[in-house]
């Protein structure tokens, strides 16, 4: 499984495997809290490793619909769900590169036809830890 180490900023945590919020390079980020984000004062600067869950519940057609400005990034759509915004890189297993987020086995294909295009996958959350 793919993650990604980022610095973050830490804003506030309800409590271990709860919401936290960090900021990430200016966005707000809502993540799974398994860092210990309660020993950590507002305004902390701390390296997290970022482990994107994929839904599984996307519909095929509507992942490779779901990106036409061929966009990197993640959009917020409520609690800590995301769409992941990105660039298949590789099948088999997948990897979208959605540029400071690597998201690993969104769904599963052989059909090399997929690098290179662009998708935007929902995400059950965003776990952050420490690296």
């Amino acid at each position: 499984m793919t993650h990604s180490v980022v610095t973050a900023t830490f804003i506030a945590t309800e409590g271990d495997y709860l919401e936290a919020v960090i900021d990430v390079d200016g966005q707000r980020l809502h993540v799974m809290d398994e860092f210990g984000g309660a020993q950590l004062a507002v305004g902390t600067q701390v390296r997290l490793a970022l482990w994107p869950q994929a839904s599984e519940l996307d519909d095929w057609d509507a992942m490779f619909k779901a990106n036409p400005g061929r966009e990197k990034g993640v959009l917020r759509l409520d609690g800590w769900r995301y769409l992941a915004l990105g660039v298949v890189v590789q099948i088999d297993p997948v990897v979208c590169d959605c540029g400071w987020l690597q998201v690993a086995d969104p769904f599963h294909t052989r059909d090399e036809r997929c690098v290179g295009a662009y998708v935007g996958v929902t995400l059950a959350r965003l776990d952050a830890c420490l690296p």
